[in-house]
């Protein structure tokens, strides 16, 4: 019978992989009830937690999208793009990172990349180099935000024992670790722009925009600086609260404080920027938030039922395994985070996991960092739109057109940044966790 089990967890993620987006958790409720109805399989636990986590920070970004504070922040770094174009290949980077790692969104960073083409286009700097690491930068800061869908399902290390605070203090520095090693990795990516035979064909076709758009004015209304304030301060509350939980003397959890703080947010938004309650769930955040808590909530607990029913097998074969080697570990988060195709969705299926299993807390958090694979093709959403805001032909060539599949640009900056990063996450998770 476990081999039918291990048979359908298996086709029901390739059935997710092939679905994408809400299809994701909808196979897994497939999966749930061929689990439970067909084989017997006890449902395991909902993760109720990450959900309410990730449902409330969406709550307080979208009344801040509606108040127009997102277009704010992109404006803020387009501008610092647009006033220092000689240090695109790594203000680029920088950029996405920390919009990502504010937001706990990677889509936040859709607007920024078109001006990150621009920019390097008029200094002739070869767009897919600054393009490639901050596509890659926006998807490891998921794992180094606070406030993301993937972070929220460390709820779990804290009942483990370990503070908050001190698993924010390993994997953020961890995360920019790796996006600096792909960021110098990615400005050696390909020749010169100028002397590329497909832009110079393409320039000569007139297909290419010539000069760069001025920079946008930013928004003068103190609405949306104020709600980005408001936002940004909750952030600092939520980090102060769990990196100084044993100095301030509570005992609220992680989970308790972020929904609390989000929802005080997303009030103090409404009130005070003139945001809709009713606009606030037509939101694009709303709905692309939404669609996350299916995806999470559908796979993650199909995962959980069938790993759960062999935990104590698993844990006599596999268990000491992962702990002598910890580098599995974190090629176990890579590989589950490219099938799935989701941080969040990945974190809340493996995490809960890997603790049943016996491994220790500074491994999981130390090799939180893999849990970034989605620059493994180049159709996730920030790849693809990379690709197509380029109007020099820099992603074109047959060496990097991901004609078969892994033969793109964002695979090796985003391998050797992880790879660089992660003893250092281990390094940092053994100094603040301790085994």
């Amino acid at each position: 019978m476990v081999y039918l089990h291990v048979v359908l967890l298996i086709g029901i993620i390739i059935l997710a992989a092939r679905l994408g987006g809400i299809g994701v958790g909808l196979a897994g409720g497939l999966g749930m009830a061929i689990a439970v109805f067909l084989f017997g399989i006890k449902p395991g636990e909902m993760p109720i937690d990450v959900i309410l986590i990730i449902l409330s920070v969406i709550l307080a970004l979208s009344a801040m999208q509606n108040a127009g504070g997102l277009r704010f922040m992109v404006q803020v770094a387009e501008k610092l793009l647009r006033d220092h174009p000689r240090y695109i290949n790594f203000l680029a980077p920088l950029t996405t990172f920390v919009l990502t790692v504010l937001s706990g969104t990677a889509y936040i960073t859709l607007s920024v990349l078109k001006v990150i083409q621009e920019v390097a286009k008029s200094i002739g700097v070869r767009p897919s180099q600054p393009l490639t690491a901050a596509v890659v930068s926006c998807q490891i800061a998921i794992t180094a935000s606070p406030i993301s869908a993937a972070t929220a399902a460390m709820y779990v290390v804290e009942k483990m024992g370990v503070p908050y605070g001190d698993v924010l203090l390993v994997i953020v520095p961890t995360g920019f670790v790796a996006i600096c090693v792909a960021a110098f990795v990615a400005s050696r990516q390909g020749g010169e722009l100028l002397n590329d035979p497909i832009f110079i064909d393409r320039k000569e076709k007139g297909l290419i925009e010539v000069g760069i758009q001025d920079s946008k004015e930013l928004p003068d209304s103190h609405l949306a600086k104020r709600a980005v304030y408001l936002f940004l301060a909750s952030v600092v509350f939520i980090v102060t609260m769990l990196i100084f939980k044993p100095i301030i003397g509570h005992k609220i959890g992680s989970r308790d404080i972020i929904i609390i703080t989000m929802f005080v947010t997303t009030l103090l938004i409404v009130v005070t920027c003139n945001v809709s309650l009713r606009s606030i769930k037509k939101a694009s955040l709303f709905s692309d938030g939404t669609e996350s808590l299916v995806v999470i909530l559908g796979i993650a607990w199909l995962s959980g039922s069938i790993i759960g029913a062999y935990i104590p097998e698993i844990k006599e074969q596999t268990g000491e395994i992962l702990r002598q080697y910890p580098a599995l570990l974190a090629l176990v988060f890579f590989i589950t985070s490219a099938a799935l195709f989701s941080h969040g969705a990945a974190a809340a299926l493996l995490i809960p996991i890997a603790a049943s299993l016996g491994i220790e807390a500074s491994t999981i958090v130390g090799a939180f960092v893999a849990m970034s694979a989605m620059y493994i093709t180049n159709i996730y959403p920030t790849a693809a739109y990379a690709i197509a805001a380029d109007d020099t032909g820099s992603y074109m060539s047959k060496r990097w057109n991901g004609s078969y599949l892994v033969n793109h640009p964002f695979i090796l900056p985003g391998l050797c940044g992880v790879g660089a990063a992660l003893p250092v996450g281990f390094f940092l998770a053994n100094t603040f966790i301790g085994g």
